[in-house]
């Protein structure tokens, strides 16, 4: 018999060795009905004791992975691969960003024989977190949780982290707390923007955005090191907050007329607007249509999503593309292993951004005098 010695640590042989198990059979290296092998087996091939095997085992078997057959050995239970269901929790899924990434979920989940079961909050954030702190004593077995920016959704993930419920984050990482979570590379798509304003002339560019989230204070930080780096000022004048409202879910539309009319009411006014998302960018088309403003031959605008409506405004919305339905897909991934192995350390991925240039921007030219 062997000895506990070898590859693993004294204090979590057992563990260890259950996490190998099970990682193997939801990757499906062991199918349903497959044997694994005798604990004696285990043992002389792990060098580890009979003993160790057993408790390794003894957890399988009442996570339901497993079953001991009396004079045959460990085998994997029939209908326990593939069989996950998972939640995915979305403040609105009338966003059309959040719309993809449950696209892409669904798209990573089918390949891999996962459920997939859909919230929609339709906006309440109250509901929303509701849902989150029910999903540990659910029958679920994991989620995909889509930001929602707001300090008490914060509250709520840490919660979660708390009770070991496996979950993934999707459009922020928390600064505070580690957890796994994907975003897309929102500084070097801020800095992308910055950098194409620049070279197209533009000195004078204001930013218009919720920097209660940081998404989009990792915007306005590569905004404002292009700027930096082109050897010029950066002023804090031209930059909005909507960060007023209370409610995160709601509609911001009066909050972007309001604003844009401050920074076009300057003396100095700024020649573009870059626009933390695309739907900040359609009500800044509104407010600077009611000020008798043109795009681009008074001010430029760029977005950042490139959502499917933002080649179909007048003119056409240069923004920065997030490849919402890939963060869906590489969540999926995340939380299969969260599944597989609850000990797995949390993952950060960051996908790369790409600018889409469309008609909204144009080289810098005079501004025409506005009413505002």
């Amino acid at each position: 018999m062997g000895t506990d010695t070898g590859q693993y640590t004294s204090s979590s042989l057992y563990e260890t060795l259950a996490d190998r198990i099970r990682v193997s059979i939801h990757k499906g290296t062991y199918q349903p009905g497959d044997l694994i092998g005798s604990e004696h087996g285990l043992a002389r091939q792990e060098n580890i004791s009979r003993m160790t095997v057993r408790r390794a085992s003894e957890v399988l078997i009442n996570e339901g992975l497993i079953e001991r057959r009396p004079g045959k050995g460990l085998y994997v239970r029939s209908g326990q691969v593939g069989t996950q269901t998972i939640q995915v929790v979305a403040g609105n899924l009338q966003w059309e960003t959040s719309l993809q990434i449950a696209r892409g979920v669904q798209h990573a989940a089918h390949r891999n024989g996962v459920q997939v079961q859909l919230y929609d909050a339709h906006g309440d954030m109250s509901l929303d977190l509701n849902m989150m702190r029910r999903l540990p004593d659910s029958a679920i077995q994991g989620a995909i949780i889509i930001s929602v920016h707001n300090p008490a959704f914060s509250e709520a993930v840490f919660d979660l982290k708390i009770r070991g419920f496996p979950f993934v984050l999707v459009d922020q990482s928390l600064r505070d707390i580690e957890v796994p979570s994907v975003v897309a590379d929102n500084y070097g798509g801020g800095y992308a923007a910055g950098k194409e304003l620049l070279g197209l002339g533009h000195r004078r560019i204001a930013f218009l955005g919720n920097l209660a989230a940081v998404t989009v204070q990792d915007r306005l930080a590569g905004l404002r090191d292009a700027i930096g780096d082109a050897g010029l000022a950066f002023d804090r004048a031209l930059v909005a907050d909507l960060q007023t409202s209370e409610d995160p879910l709601g509609d911001w539309s009066e909050q972007v007329v309001q604003n844009t009319g401050r920074l076009m009411g300057q003396a100095s006014p700024p020649s573009a607007v870059f626009c933390s998302c695309d739907a900040v960018a359609r009500a800044c088309y509104r407010a600077l249509a009611q000020m008798e403003l043109k795009i681009p031959q008074n001010v430029s605008i760029i977005g950042f999503d490139d959502d499917p409506l933002a080649e179909w405004l007048t003119p056409a919305l240069t923004t920065v593309h997030q490849p919402f339905q890939e963060m869906g897909q590489a969540a999926m991934e995340l939380l299969s292993r969260q599944i597989a192995n609850p000990r797995t350390p949390a993952e950060r991925r960051v996908l790369p951004t790409t600018l889409v240039q469309r008609a909204s921007t144009a080289r810098a030219g005079a501004l025409v005098p506005s009413s505002v």
